[in-house]
């Protein structure tokens, strides 16, 4: 399949709807995530545009360059996704008749394992740092793209539930007996649902943002 970054919308949402294994629930996170960071930094530009005393341009600007860095890599951990499960499926296909073989399609089978926990894992973490950025972006977004960045915000918790389910599926299908990686899903979850508890406070606030501004009109 084409690089994510080098496809077209078409050519990604025809791989997607295919029967081929992959791109799946993580790659398709990771560009809904890819999205988010690009409308976050939208707004952000947008805010910064229209703060003609240029009071939070300073707070602003960076958080829109990080929006627009973790937006590439939200991109690349698509690609880095497929390429762990194609590499999964192949190292099914790898022979074993002999003591080397076995060996041999043992360890890429465990490397791409922990690939294809540890990616799902870090685009959660991804997707919860921008949430944290939103929480930071709401009080000096402009009423104007108030939606674009409640919009953010709805789509990476949307990535982040999806990361993390992705994660508990592969390690449930993929890796049932291995304790450690059930520990590093456990040690994962409560950041991650603070992240979520964090976007509903910041939707909330969006809303009490957007009520008041259509009771002053």
């Amino acid at each position: 399949m084409t690089a994510v970054s080098d496809s077209t919308l078409e050519r990604f949402r025809q791989a997607v709807a295919s029967a081929h294994p992959t791109p799946a629930g993580v790659a398709v996170a990771a560009v809904s995530a890819g999205f988010a960071f690009g409308l976050l930094a939208k707004a952000l530009a947008v805010s910064a545009r229209r703060d003609t005393e240029s009071v939070n341009r300073g707070k602003l600007e960076p958080l829109a360059a990080a929006a627009r860095a973790e937006s590439s890599r939200m991109l690349q951990l698509a690609d880095d996704d497929v390429a762990a499960f194609e590499s999964y499926l192949a190292g099914v296909r790898m022979p074993a008749a002999t003591d080397g073989q076995l060996l041999e399609r043992r360890r890429v089978l465990d490397a791409a394992l922990r690939r294809a926990i540890a990616l799902p894992l870090a685009g959660a973490r991804s997707a919860a740092a921008g949430l944290r950025l939103c929480a930071e972006a709401v009080a000096v977004t402009h009423l104007v793209v108030l939606a674009d960045l409640g919009t953010a915000v709805t789509l990476l918790a949307g990535a982040l539930r999806a990361c993390l389910l992705c994660a508990e599926s592969n390690v449930s299908q993929l890796a049932a007996a291995t304790s450690a990686h059930r520990e590093l899903l456990a040690k994962e979850s409560e950041p991650q649902q603070r992240a979520l508890r964090q976007a509903e406070e910041v939707l909330e606030r969006i809303a009490a943002a957007l009520a008041a501004a259509r009771v002053e009109r």
